[in-house]
């Protein structure tokens, strides 16, 4: 979920993924044939929402090669996991256009991190730190210093209200379909949430990677 993501503003018809294919349709066909990207039908749906895959398999939908290339990619990977496609919708402000990106969700570890599913990243990561305060025996406790230590209680403050905006879709959507993971965190799972955290461009998570590390190997 993008950072933006905290409106639900617009027709709420588009967040009925069994009713909102012709809404989705008519917007698509809009914003990648006819190149409309202002007006009403832009300001009236909402910040995100899903779609299923199937709608958008229709390669009529786009004319250019490189939007092609996206919308079958989406598709397909929405597809191999049984999930749905989340449409972003982002303003610029100066020139008062809107632009569509679009993710695959449920977020899975390993997924890269963007603009768009950074929220559902940073609950899972929130996930984490609580299963290793309620199970310090297995990776330690990231909590443990956090009464002595003002800059890990900062990043654990941050994680959490980062990853707190995924609740503004809860109203919308159950959580199984916004994120997916094994809530008993075997290493594999865990790696794969070290490696986005240090892919992250912000230097704190950096910073909060380093002592992940630096608590885990007090634990050999």
């Amino acid at each position: 979920m993008s950072h933006n993501k905290t409106q639900t503003v617009g027709n709420q018809d588009f967040f009925q993924i069994d009713k909102n294919q012709e809404l989705v349709l008519r917007l698509f066909r809009s914003y990648y044939r006819s190149h409309q990207t202002t007006g009403k039908l832009f300001d009236d749906f909402p910040d995100f929402f899903l779609v299923k895959h199937a709608t958008l398999n229709n390669p009529e939908l786009v004319e250019r090669a490189s939007d092609k290339l996206i919308l079958s990619d989406c598709v397909q990977r929405a597809q191999a996991r049984n999930g749905y496609i989340g449409v972003s919708k982002w303003l610029n402000p100066k020139l008062k256009y809107y632009w569509l990106e679009l993710s695959v969700f449920p977020y899975m570890l390993g997924d890269e991190v963007t603009q768009n599913n950074q929220g559902e990243f940073f609950y899972l990561l929130g996930q984490f730190i609580q299963y290793t305060k309620l199970h310090p025996k297995v990776y330690g406790d990231l909590t443990a210093e956090i009464d002595s230590d003002k800059d890990l209680a900062l990043m654990l403050a941050e994680i959490n209200k980062r990853g707190a905006k995924l609740n503004n879709l809860l109203p919308h959507y159950p959580l199984d379909m916004l994120v997916k993971h094994n809530p008993n965190w075997p290493v594999g799972e865990v790696n794969k949430l070290m490696q986005a955290l240090k892919g992250s461009d912000q230097s704190w998570c950096d910073v909060f990677f380093e002592y992940i590390i630096y608590v885990m190997g007090k634990k050999q």
